[in-house]
């Protein structure tokens, strides 16, 4: 089977041919002399001849090209292709690289491991709480998948001391990573009095830590 754009080309050639003597003679409306005529069909007949010729030797040729190109060996693999990597620090428990990753990535710890019960400023810790007064839409601290620090922790604890609306802040605590990318590194902030369980809801995920008064922090 040969390639149809040669077939056609080579058609389209033995017509021109024919069609171009019809032509010439009709327009110089002159009887083409036979010597002339057989000269041009001559010429024709060559070129077709190449034509058809050039289209057998690419038809040989095809399969030719295939087959070397079937019978090529393939490349070979790159270097260390296909042999097992090895473990990150020697480690195979991936738990446990969980956890030292997450080490390298806080190295100060979460907001789930502050002890003290009374911050450096003033802040008294309420575990597995909420407040009821969220200042929605007011995050001047950290932002989504912003690596909580103890810089970050000192930052929210001096914003709320310097806001007169700030009575405290909510961090949260829990495992859920969608969560955590979102509110681990953005407190949040509460702008009503909270007084003991007044102005407080339980969350398992969220730690609230009051803003003592002064008298309140003296006591």
């Amino acid at each position: 089977s040969g390639r149809p754009e040669a077939r056609a080309l080579v058609a389209a050639l033995a017509a021109g041919c024919v069609a171009g003597l019809a032509s010439a003679a009709q327009a110089e409306q002159v009887q083409v002399p036979a010597d002339a005529a057989l000269a041009a069909l001559d010429q024709c007949n060559r070129e077709l001849a190449a034509c058809r010729s050039g289209e057998a030797a690419g038809q040989m040729q095809a399969p030719s090209a295939a087959r070397a190109q079937a019978s090529r060996p393939p490349p070979p693999w790159p270097e260390s292709y296909g042999t097992l990597l090895k473990f990150p620090f020697g480690m195979s428990d991936m738990k446990a690289l969980k956890e030292f990753a997450r080490l390298l990535w806080q190295p100060d710890g979460t907001a789930a491991t502050i002890g003290d019960e009374v911050t450096d400023r003033g802040f008294a810790q309420v575990q597995g709480a909420r407040c009821t007064s969220e200042m929605v839409g007011v995050h001047p601290v950290g932002g989504a998948g912003v690596r909580w620090s103890a810089q970050l922790w000192a930052d929210a604890q001096d914003w709320c001391t310097s806001s007169q609306e700030c009575t405290g802040i909510m961090l949260y605590v829990g495992k859920h990573t969608l969560n955590c990318h979102h509110w681990c590194g953005r407190p949040q902030f509460c702008s009503g009095p909270v007084r003991g369980e007044e102005g407080t809801e339980r969350s398992a995920e969220w730690n609230l830590f009051v803003r003592m008064t002064p008298a309140a922090a003296e006591g």
